[in-house]
């Protein structure tokens, strides 16, 4: 019985607690907490124009700045050790600036190399490296290169994306309706 009890206290022990996990959200989310770059993103809005630090260290480091929700910037000592941050200083970023202007700043800079496949596109505005598209209407269309393209490519798949602005690094359309096209190189078989 006992060697029933500790195996079972073991086999609890090395499960990890998944009561803060179940949701999985990286950095440019909303929802997300926890380190983030600010480059060259509008200024932060601190929560305290001080950082914090925990436990200092030997080294002078560089502040980190972060955003976790408020209850654990009051109560940092208790929570630190969970972002690896007790031995750094701290600068806690307000939630509305980080909903507001980092996630889309952070859409901006880092989805753009995606491929966006769609059959239809209806937005005002579309951006891309490279566009291949069955039909375009546009009132303006600026590109680098356009290639008409006879007979059939590879046949884009995908929902229709119905949005004020589509960037992506390429972009397969069956379909675009937009007021204006910005592509370096645009494959198209119809431009209205």
């Amino acid at each position: 019985m006992k060697r029933f009890l500790l195996a079972a206290t073991m086999a609890l022990a090395a499960v990890p607690a998944f009561a803060d996990t179940a949701l999985s959200l990286s950095v440019g989310q909303p929802g997300f907490y926890g380190r983030i770059d600010i480059g060259s993103a509008p200024r932060p809005v601190l929560v305290s124009p001080e950082p914090v630090v925990i436990e200092p260290a030997p080294v002078v480091q560089q502040p980190i700045y972060l955003h976790v929700p408020p209850y654990q910037a009051r109560e940092w000592r208790r929570y630190c050790r969970q972002y690896g941050a007790c031995g750094q200083p701290v600068y806690f970023v307000e939630d509305s600036w980080y909903n507001d202007q980092y996630v889309p700043y952070y859409h901006r800079q880092h989805l753009r190399s995606q491929v966006v496949y769609a059959h239809d596109i209806h937005s005002d505005v579309v951006r891309a490296r490279v566009i291949r598209a069955h039909d375009i209407h546009a009132d303006d269309v600026r590109a680098r290169v356009v290639y008409e393209v006879k007979g059939k490519f590879d046949d884009p798949h995908g929902e229709n994306i119905d949005a004020p602005v589509v960037e992506a690094g390429e972009i397969q359309a069956h379909d675009i309706h937009a007021r204006v096209i910005e592509a370096d190189t645009l494959y198209v078989h119809k431009l209205h």
